[in-house]
C-alpha cells in the first residue's frame, strides 16, 4: 500500500523477545540463569487475555527464527537487562544494531533477500480493497488497486494479511475504543485497518480491540518524543495549555488522561530557550516548533489565542515566584518563562494494537464459532490474543517476525 517497505516495524525502539536462539544457547549469562522457552512462556502470560495457545507457538519458534535472520547475515548480541515495566528480568531481548536499530536491521534483511530473488516479486504503492472468494468461501486471491490507478487481481492458494493496527483509522478507534477518540497516532505507516475490516466480512473473530497502548507525547506527522527530549525531562520545565490557551495540569510525561480530556485532545508545550535541545532544536528546523518574543505573539503562531496564552504565562510567573505552583502543585522545575519562548502542538499518541483478529497457533484465521477461514491467515499487529491487553518490550518486533514466519512456512506447506 505504501511506497516504502517496513511499515510501523520502523518504529520500534527496542529487540526482539526468543528463546533459545543459537546465540543464546552460547551466552552464559542466559544458561546460568536457567533461561528456556518456558521463561518466554512466563514472560509473556503476563495478563489473563494473552492466549496460551499463541504464547507457546511464539515462544517454541523463536529461537528459530531469530537463527534463520542470523543466516540472511543478521548479527544479535545478547541483551540481558532488568526493566521495572516487567516483573522479572528480561533474558529474551536480542539487539541487532547494523543499521541503527533492530528493527531496521531486520527488514533491510529481509529485504535484501526479497530483491536478491528473482523468483519473488514485491509491489509497492498497490493498495488491497478486497479479498477473492470462491464458491466455498476459500481466499483464493485479491483486488488491488495498482500505482498506476489500475485495479488488478492476485491468484493465490493463500493470503496473509500483516496490514498492522489501525491508528489512522480514528473513526474505529472511536468505535472499539471511544476513551481513546481525542488521541492522534504515531503510526508513520497508512494503517487504516483494511486487513481487519477485510477479515471481518468474511466473519473473521476479533479479540480485544479496545486494547491499545498509548504514547503519551506525540507530535502529529513526526512522531513520539521521548521523556528524555521533552524540556526539562519528565517533569517538563514547561507548561501544557489547552486549546483555549489556559492550563489544565501540573505538567509530566504520564498524563494521558488529563490531555484526552481536553476539547479534541488538543495540548500545546511552551518553553524557553534554556530548554531547547538537539531533538527540539532539530524540530524547530523542521517546522514542528515555532518561536516568539512574547507569549501573544506565539499564541498566534500555534493558532490560540495569545492574549489569553499571554495572561496564562504571566500568571504562571507571578504563581511560582515564591517556588510553589499553587494552580496544579507541579514540585518540580518551576522557573519563570521568559525571553524567547518556544511552543509546539502535541497530543497522546495511538502507539500499539495489541488487539485484532484471532488467529490459531498456524496464523489460520478464525471464525466465530472457531473454525477456519481457509485460505485466510494472519501474522503481526492486525492479529490478536497473543499479546492479550499488555505489551511486553521486544514483543511487538517478535510477533511481527515469528509469526509472518509461522504463516510462511504454512502456505508454504512446510
Amino acid at each position: 500500500k505504501s511506497s516504502n517497505i517496513g511499515g510501523n516495524t520502523l518504529c520500534s525502539t527496542m529487540g526482539i523477545n526468543a528463546a533459545d536462539a543459537q546465540i543464546q544457547l552460547d551466552n552464559e549469562l542466559y544458561t546460568d540463569a536457567g533461561a528456556s522457552v518456558e521463561g518466554l512462556e512466563a514472560l509473556q502470560l503476563n495478563n489473563d487475555d494473552a492466549q496460551e495457545n499463541l504464547v507457546t507457538a511464539y515462544a517454541q519458534n523463536s529461537g528459530e527464527v531469530v537463527d534463520w535472520l542470523a543466516s540472511l547475515g543478521v548479527n544479535f548480541t545478547v541483551n540481558i537487562s532488568e526493566d521495572d515495566r516487567n516483573d522479572d528480568t528480561n533474558y529474551y531481548m536480542l539487539l541487532a544494531t547494523d543499521d541503527g536499530k533492530t528493527a531496521t536491521t531486520l527488514v533491510n534483511a529481509v529485504y535484501s533477500y526479497i530483491t536478491d530473488n528473482e523468483n519473488l516479486n514485491l509491489y509497492t504503492n498497490t493498495e488491497v480493497t478486497s479479498l477473492v472468494t470462491d464458491d466455498n468461501g476459500t481466499v483464493v486471491g485479491v483486488v488491488a488497486t495498482a500505482s498506476d490507478g489500475s485495479e488488478v487481481t492476485f491468484s493465490a492458494d493463500s493470503v496473509i494479511l500483516c496490514t498492522g493496527g489501525f491508528g489512522q483509522n480514528s473513526e474505529l478507534v472511536a468505535e472499539v475504543a471511544p476513551q481513546y477518540a481525542n488521541a492522534i497516532t504515531d503510526e508513520i505507516a497508512p494503517t487504516t485497518g483494511q486487513g481487519l475490516l477485510m477479515a471481518q466480512e468474511l466473519g473473521a473473530a476479533t479479540v480485544n480491540l479496545d486494547a491499545i497502548q498509548l504514547f503519551p507525547h506525540v507530535i502529529e506527522g513526526y512522531g513520539l518524543i521521548t521523556p528524555m527530549n521533552l524540556p526539562g525531562g519528565f517533569t517538563p520545565d514547561a507548561i501544557y495549555v489547552n486549546n483555549s490557551a489556559q492550563r489544565f495540569t501540573a505538567e509530566g510525561f504520564e498524563i494521558s488522561d488529563a490531555i484526552l480530556a481536553q476539547d479534541n485532545g488538543e495540548v500545546y508545550c511552551i518553553f524557553t530557550e534554556a530548554n531547547l535541545n538537539d531533538t527540539l532544536s532539530n524540530l524547530v528546523d523542521l517546522g514542528y516548533i515555532v518561536s516568539a518574543d512574547s507569549a501573544q505573539e506565539l499564541g498566534e503562531l500555534l493558532g490560540i489565542d495569545g492574549e489569553t496564552l499571554q495572561a496564562t504565562v504571566d500568571a504562571f510567573n507571578e504563581d511560582i515566584a515564591d517556588g510553589v505552583d499553587d494552580a496544579y502543585g507541579k514540585t518540580e522545575n518551576l522557573n519563570e518563562l521568559t525571553g524567547t519562548l518556544y511552543g509546539y502542538k502535541f497530543g497522546v499518541g495511538l502507539h500499539y494494537f495489541m488487539g485484532g483478529i484471532l488467529i490459531d497457533e498456524q496464523t489460520h484465521v478464525l471464525k466465530e464459532d472457531g473454525s477456519v477461514i481457509e485460505g485466510l491467515y494472519a501474522a503481526g499487529e492486525v492479529t490478536g490474543g497473543f499479546h492479550g491487553t499488555y505489551r511486553v518490550d521486544g514483543s511487538g518486533l517478535g510477533d511481527a517476525f515469528v509469526f509472518g514466519r509461522i504463516a510462511g512456512n504454512a502456505v508454504a506447506g512446510n
